[in-house]
């Protein structure tokens, strides 16, 4: 699973590499509509003993991805690379980063009536298990218990750090940390999440917010839950998201951010078997009173 999971992200990662900002060609390509770089560069390092932390940038892209089978509705979505560098190689594995997660990817379909209906049915790898992608707080965004963002059960926290030529965050000639170690202090990751898109029969959308922090990486536990998230003090942190929600009116979507409501939780079932407890401890009670009343009261020898 792994392995099929890495491959469809590099054939993805592929495609963006080669035919950003192109024209539909019929074999498709992706358009980079926007892309903004914020960069950390660690001014009171001092206070916290992490000088040799020497920037921690953010860089987020906006996409249209035109596929061949679909050359009407393009899939819409950002992603984010976040990269790092260190005084010395040495120093790459003292930090670590730690993504967060809010929001839900959804289905939405309007009936002939004009209803809109939603359903919550995209799964997500998360903290060892598969859950629908709805999280109304926010959530470690990891695949094992393990909370430093790409860490891998088998390889460790830093095997999947890429490196490049300076500048380059090209998957061709990209390195994996693990497998070879860089002349540079540079490593950086990427994330494209769920993508927004029209179907005949629905449309996905996506409502997702991210917060994307670095660590000391001793201060990150080895494991822990989804939901702590304060389980240390970051050393900076970005936010970025991924909005696209369709507006069937307008027949376009929006990437205005809104609050989208939780999935609905199962309603309670009665525990018979708690009820049935209750009954018999009540007839018991009532059997005890009856019987006391009946042999052991004074007037018990007069009937």
């Amino acid at each position: 699973m792994k392995k099929l999971f890495c491959a469809t992200l590099n054939l993805l990662m592929l495609l963006f590499a080669v035919n950003s900002h192109g024209d539909f060609t019929g074999k498709g390509h992706v358009h980079t509509l926007a892309e903004t770089t914020e960069t950390f560069l660690n001014p009171d390092c001092r206070t916290n003993d992490t000088c040799d932390l020497k920037r921690f940038t953010l860089t987020t892209l906006a996409h249209e991805v035109w596929f061949s089978d679909d050359p009407t509705n393009p899939t819409h979505g950002n992603g984010a690379i976040m990269e790092y560098e260190t005084d010395s190689v040495a120093a790459i594995e003292k930090y670590a980063i730690v993504q967060f997660v809010k929001g839900c990817v959804f289905l939405t379909t309007k009936s002939s009536a004009g209803k809109i209906d939603k359903q919550v049915n995209y799964a997500v790898s998360s903290f060892d298990e598969t859950i629908p992608l709805c999280f109304p707080h926010w959530v470690i965004d990891s695949q094992d218990a393990d909370p430093v963002y790409n860490s891998d059960p088998e390889f460790g926290r830093f095997h999947l750090l890429r490196w490049n030529a300076p500048g380059s965050h090209d998957n061709r000639t990209q390195q994996y940390y693990g497998a070879r170690k860089p002349s540079l202090p540079v490593v950086y990751m990427t994330d494209y999440p769920a993508g927004a898109f029209v179907t005949a029969s629905g449309v996905k959308n996506t409502s997702l917010q991210f917060k994307t922090c670095i660590y000391k990486a001793n201060e990150v536990p080895a494991r822990t839950v989804r939901d702590n998230v304060s389980f240390a003090t970051p050393i900076h942190c970005f936010q970025w998201q991924s909005v696209y929600l369709f507006d069937f009116d307008k027949g376009q979507f929006d990437t205005q951010l809104k609050e989208q409501e939780a999935p609905a939780e199962p309603t309670p079932q009665p525990n018979f078997l708690v009820l049935v407890s209750l009954v018999l401890v009540i007839l018991g009670l009532v059997s005890a009173l009856w019987l006391r009343r009946r042999f052991f009261s004074p007037n018990a020898n007069l009937l």
